[in-house]
């Protein structure tokens, strides 16, 4: 697991990159989804409430919309279950193809809508539904499902308990001794874990935040093109992914 006391520094590092650029293209990826095509392809609780609605309310059609996206949601994360279970044995490069399907399809999608304006949204919203599922599998089995990349309900979750236990840390340590019992608990290995996955999850929200903002905003400026900013951080990815000096335990390690 990333964040624990057998793991590195530089490990912790290298997946917090990962897990930042990820969410920043999961967020850009999904508002932009919904100002194409009024729907959002990675939020799986709201697209099943969707879904439920419209079974009540005999809405054969969106019940079926709904299921549509939930199923290839689903693909994507057995698809990238798959290619990982078929890397794991590889020293490096592990996590590279389920990264470089989900470029190839980004990709493509803007490719063929930029080619083929016409609109084309049930392929559109099947597609994106399929990146984002694959995306997210991806990043909750590398990280020992510590955080998830594609929603934030999860993350904002876990930045109010670490919170919490933020400050029960920090109270202990200056009971009786002050500030310099408040150090040393900070500097304690296990405290200084968790502030860092409290960072991270902090640095997760702003990510996704800063996708949502962008994506939209390019989206809206130069159209399905904007899907090419997305790829080209998925392929850094893949490059650092099989690069020699990549992590075992991570699979990308972030250059100076």
């Amino acid at each position: 697991m990333p964040f624990s006391s057998q793991s590195s520094p530089r490990n912790r590092r290298a997946y917090t990159l990962l897990s930042l650029l990820l969410a920043g293209v999961a967020g850009s990826v999904n508002a932009t989804g919904f100002v194409a095509l009024g729907l959002h392809t990675s939020h799986m609780s709201g697209n099943m409430a969707m879904m439920g609605e419209s079974i009540a309310a005999r809405d054969w059609g969106m019940a079926t919309l709904g299921a549509q996206v939930l199923l290839s949601f689903l693909a994507g994360a057995v698809a990238a279950t798959a290619l990982l279970e078929a890397s794991r044995h590889r020293s490096r490069g592990r996590h590279a193809p389920a990264l470089l399907l989900e470029a190839i399809i980004l990709g493509g999608i803007g490719l063929w809508l930029v080619s083929a304006p016409a609109r084309r949204e049930p392929t559109v919203m099947w597609c994106l539904s399929f990146a984002m599922g694959l995306q997210n599998a991806l990043v909750t089995r590398v990280s020992g499902a510590v955080v998830r990349t594609t929603h934030m309900t999860g993350v904002l979750t876990d930045i109010g308990i670490q919170l919490v236990q933020m400050f029960a840390w920090v109270r202990d340590g200056a009971r009786g001794h002050g500030v310099r019992g408040v150090l040393r608990q900070v500097r304690e290995l296990p405290s200084a874990i968790q502030f860092e996955r409290t960072r991270l999850h902090l640095g997760l929200a702003f990510a996704f935040l800063f996708g949502c903002t962008t994506g939209p905003l390019l989206f809206l400026q130069y159209g399905p093109a904007m899907l090419g900013l997305p790829c080209a951080v998925l392929m850094l990815l893949v490059a650092l992914d099989v690069s020699p000096a990549a992590q075992p335990e991570t699979g990308v390690t972030p250059r100076a």
